[in-house]
């Protein structure tokens, strides 16, 4: 069985004071944790969410890949998948941090749990989504529980130090005829510079857990060396606080049959 761990319902008598705890914490996604109550997150995905998932995903196994607070896990469990999957670390000090970073990261909550507020929102939301706790570049049937039908990844490679193994090890779960959504945030000004040609800044000199901001061009790059091709095209500007409000693309990819196999 792969590592994961399930989240029983709230009971009753417990659940006012569940919702007082996360309504009155900072939240990195933005989260319907009872009707018509929202958490207060940094980014809201959901003005965008009808355009980056179908409708409907009745029957689907489904895969959220850095699930974080769970906001794309619980939006295709919304949509009727018959399985979700929401993989993420057991531990903050698991991430692939840049090395000059990771000391002053690790003295500041290296051993947290990136899951906890997932937690609390799947209580609340009587959810089923699974949590499978794993590296990226360990993401296999055997680790993940897969194959999967529908996989979505969301500002994840920019964290990442491989973004091309990282996509290789998530293609392996990817069922025949099945989607992955890759969405991330791109440097506009390289894209407008070098439309065609693919580029990416290495951001660890001025951000704590970043690696690369890719233009246009080099997330497709990306995607095309791990064995994908690319279906739909979409721009968005995300829908955030502060500085993380950035342009978007989000890409839908199939894998490539003619593609060679990663390893």
């Amino acid at each position: 069985m792969p590592p994961s761990d399930t989240t029983a319902p709230a009971a009753s008598p417990d659940r006012e004071a569940l919702l007082a705890q996360a309504l009155g914490q900072p939240w990195y996604h933005t989260i319907e944790v009872a009707p018509g109550r929202f958490t207060d997150g940094t980014v809201d995905h959901r003005e965008m969410t009808p355009k980056l998932l179908p409708a409907v995903l009745s029957g689907k196994r489904c895969l959220d890949v850095g699930t974080f607070d769970g906001y794309f896990a619980f939006a295709m469990e919304e949509r009727g998948a018959s399985e979700v999957a929401a993989v993420d670390l057991e531990t903050f000090d698991q991430a692939e941090w840049p090395p000059r970073n990771r000391p002053h990261l690790l003295a500041n909550g290296g051993d947290a749990e990136p899951g906890e507020r997932f937690k609390i929102a799947a209580k609340l939301r009587d959810s089923k989504v699974r949590r499978a706790l794993t590296p990226i570049y360990d993401i296999s049937p055997a680790t993940v529980g897969g194959p999967f039908d529908h996989v979505v990844l969301s500002d994840l490679l920019l964290h990442v130090r491989d973004p091309v193994g990282a996509l290789e090890a998530v293609r392996t779960v990817i069922a025949p005829g099945g989607r992955l959504l890759v969405a991330e945030e791109v440097n506009v000004r390289l894209s407008l510079a070098s439309p065609r040609r693919a580029a990416a800044k290495l951001q660890t000199g001025w951000t704590d857990y970043g690696w690369w901001q890719a233009n246009v061009a080099g997330l497709w790059q990306w995607l095309h060396q791990a064995g994908f091709r690319i279906e739909k095209r979409a721009f968005y500007t995300l829908n955030a606080k502060g500085a993380m409000r950035r342009l978007h693309v989000a890409y839908e990819v199939t894998p490539d049959p003619t593609a060679p196999q990663a390893g």
